[in-house]
């Protein structure tokens, strides 16, 4: 206890110095959190209020002293999130060598050190001790499968994903849509191997998670595709569209090689009339263009995309018009409007086509798992509308 109480009053010394060179903020924010005037702050918010602090002779003290263990914890969790993951890694494994832990003490550290090695990027011992603390009855059971989840993910094991997945979804149902995703990813593979029939099998699995995933059509209907079965390829693409408009811009090309299955060049028109009436697509625009062209005259088709560049003006609506101008010979020199549309061009390719809506991470590609926030199915292509103008 005594060492305790050194220790405590050491770790204040040096956060009132902290605070006398320049947090003058303090006080204020002790009141926000609950902390009266005169009242001393807790050690947790102590340590969220100092998080640059040099708190390296504390570590060292604390592997050779008998302080408390929230103490310790939440001295681990600061060094990690502060990059120092081999110190938190000491500190919690220094905890666990203490024979007087509780059973919920010892689970919570060892989540705590699976964290650390997850962090570190060891990966299979930070699997081993969240395997065993999901086995357990405890407090930290459901922690320790959305870690594991999180380790699957980053792994890509996409069928330990779902064991863990389906576990948690008995008392969280939102995260039968990364399910849904995980099936997708599963199906991806049996598509690769040629097994169109576990394929199929995947998918269901997937509209049993979440019937709503846009995803789990797009991917039957590619299935579909494979199997020459342009009818049923067609039913999914529609389905995938109604369930999410943003879908369009990946739905077109496979509509259009199902239409061309069935020779049905009529039905895909008005596909993609449907399409236009949901947004602005830009494949869409230029597909009609090029039908409008191919019946009609090119004048009719610079017209059309000339009426959808000026009620949605996007960047790739204009270098769609330039493309019809150039190929017209209307009203530019041939070189000046080479010289516009190699200009638009080179802006068009540096924009992004696809942003998270969770978190506004950019790609030009379509990724069904954000890079960044890990979301699934947030990814949706950037179309500039009347309302976001």
């Amino acid at each position: 206890m005594p060492d305790n109480f050194i220790l405590y009053l050491m770790l204040v010394a040096a956060l009132a110095i902290g605070y006398l060179l320049g947090r003058r903020e303090l006080i204020s924010r002790r009141d926000v959190r609950g902390g009266g005037p005169g009242q001393p702050p807790s050690f947790h918010q102590l340590v969220d209020e100092h998080q640059n602090l040099d708190i390296d002779a504390f570590v060292e003290a604390m592997v050779t002293h008998n302080d408390g263990v929230d103490m310790r914890l939440a001295l681990g969790s600061l060094v990690r999130r502060r990059g120092e993951v081999d110190k938190a890694i000491r500190i919690h494994q220094s905890l666990l060598a203490r024979p007087v832990l509780t059973p919920d003490q010892r689970s919570q550290t060892e989540l705590e050190l699976a964290r650390d090695y997850m962090a570190a990027g060891l990966l299979g011992r930070a699997e081993n001790l969240l395997l065993e603390l999901s086995r357990r009855n405890g407090p930290e059971r459901p922690k320790a499968r959305r870690a594991l989840l999180s380790i699957y993910q980053r792994e890509r094991e996409w069928r330990q994903a779902v064991e863990v997945g389906k576990k948690i979804a008995r008392q969280d149902r939102s995260v039968r849509t990364q399910l849904a995703h995980f099936q997708c990813e599963l199906a991806e593979i049996a598509m690769e191997q040629g097994d169109l029939r576990l394929a199929r099998q995947e998918l269901a699995r997937g509209g049993d998670f979440d019937s709503g995933c846009a995803r789990v059509s797009l991917t039957g209907a590619r299935v579909e595709l494979l199997a020459r079965h342009y009818r049923d390829a067609r039913r999914l693409l529609e389905k995938a569209v109604s369930q999410d408009a943003d879908c369009v811009p990946l739905a077109v090309p496979h509509y259009r090689e199902a239409c061309g299955g069935m020779d049905d060049h009529a039905g895909y028109v008005a596909f993609l009339e449907r399409c236009l009436r949901l947004g602005p697509y830009l494949p869409v625009v230029e597909e009609l263009a090029a039908h409008l062209e191919k019946e009609r005259d090119a004048a009719t088709a610079s017209e059309f995309v000339m009426e959808q560049l000026l009620r949605n003006p996007t960047l790739g609506g204009f270098v769609a018009l330039l493309e019809h101008l150039d190929r017209d010979g209307l009203p530019l020199a041939r070189e000046q409007l080479a010289l516009v549309h190699r200009f638009s061009k080179s802006l068009l390719n540096r924009q992004p086509v696809y942003r998270c809506r969770n978190c506004g991470f950019p790609s030009h590609s379509l990724m069904w798992q954000c890079p960044s926030c890990h979301e699934w199915g947030t990814c949706k292509p950037i179309v500039r509308t009347e309302e976001n103008r």
